[in-house]
């Protein structure tokens, strides 16, 4: 047999154990390991019990479609609600829609919308982020989707733990979310401060899902979220991009006619970046508004003689 064949035979048998692999979604373990991201998080109740004996009956009986239907017939139950894994399991079906390519971004928007029910569940960032991944670039959704998600991060605990999407992949074959969690390493999870307060993102985080390039997407507008941004790119020492982002602040201020906000917050992107020339022009337009303020008559109010008496008094000691 020649190499080209031993090749071809090596491959085929590569693709026909993933698609076997596939097939098994290990829908018990993979579920319960993801729960170990909350640490809070102990002891089996009945109902927890019955939810993994479920997800395993399932796997056992179900194949292909006929499981993932039967895995939203799951999340719809109301007896299984209220188990502690039910959020880790929208989040594992959620990933796996977009990993078998199952129904669209309309699958993901349902498993999405199921967790969020789940307000302070520690998946729902990785999920959401997941989530974003999949919308066409500076839509509506996206960014309505990146609106919502700024929101809940500023609603939560800075203690909170959140857990990273966590990709696999390369760039030949691109990169999907990861969904083999019973076996390897343990689900990364960071507290929200720790997330929120970085531009470079923590391990397990793609660069699109740093937190700055998602307010990136949003801070047209929003004084404080581009407050935030200067702040956290000059901690980070990139003085280029907080000079950007508060070069945009200044001119909101000025057309919101804060001309002295607009002037010192301009001072300050000129002073961090001598190159921005939008920021000089625009500082320097300022200026001359100020000037010309300076400049219109001032209204003369004379002090009441009753007040008057006393400074001069004061004045001969």
């Amino acid at each position: 047999m020649n190499k080209g064949m031993v090749a071809f035979v090596s491959v085929s048998l590569m693709v026909l154990a993933g698609l076997a692999q596939a097939s098994d979604w290990n829908l018990a373990k993979n579920v319960r390991r993801l729960e170990q991201v909350a640490p809070d998080y102990k002891d089996d109740k009945p109902v927890d019990k019955k939810f993994l004996e479920v997800l395993d009956l399932t796997e056992k009986t179900k194949k292909g479609d006929g499981l993932y239907a039967e895995a939203k017939r799951i999340a719809a139950m109301p007896a299984l609600a209220q188990s502690k894994y039910m959020d880790s399991f929208q989040y594992f079906m959620l990933v796996k829609s977009v990993t078998e390519e199952i129904g669209g971004i309309a699958e993901q928007d349902y498993w999405l919308t199921q967790l969020k029910a789940t307000d302070k569940s520690p998946h729902l960032l990785a999920a959401w982020l997941v989530h974003m991944k999949q919308l066409p670039k500076d839509s509506l959704s996206l960014r309505s989707d990146a609106q919502q998600l700024v929101d809940w991060v500023k609603a939560h605990s800075p203690e909170m733990k959140v857990r990273a999407p966590e990709y696999t992949g390369n760039i030949l074959m691109g990169h999907k979310p990861r969904v083999e969690f019973a076996d390897g390493d343990w689900p990364k999870a960071y507290k929200l401060s720790y997330y929120k307060a970085t531009v470079t993102p923590p391990e397990g985080f793609s660069e699109d899902d740093a937190y700055v390039a998602m307010l990136d997407r949003i801070k047209d507008g929003h004084e404080d979220i581009l407050s935030e941004i200067a702040g956290i790119y000059r901690n980070a020492g990139k003085r280029k991009e907080a000079s950007d982002v508060l070069y945009q602040l200044g001119k909101l201020k000025a057309n919101a006619k804060d001309y002295q906000g607009a002037k010192s917050t301009l001072d300050e992107a000129v002073r961090l970046n001598r190159d921005n020339t939008a920021a000089v022009k625009e500082r320097d337009r300022i200026k001359l508004e100020l000037t010309y303020q300076s400049l219109q008559p001032q209204e003369k109010t004379e002090a009441p003689a009753a007040a008057s008496a006393p400074q001069e008094a004061d004045a001969r000691q």
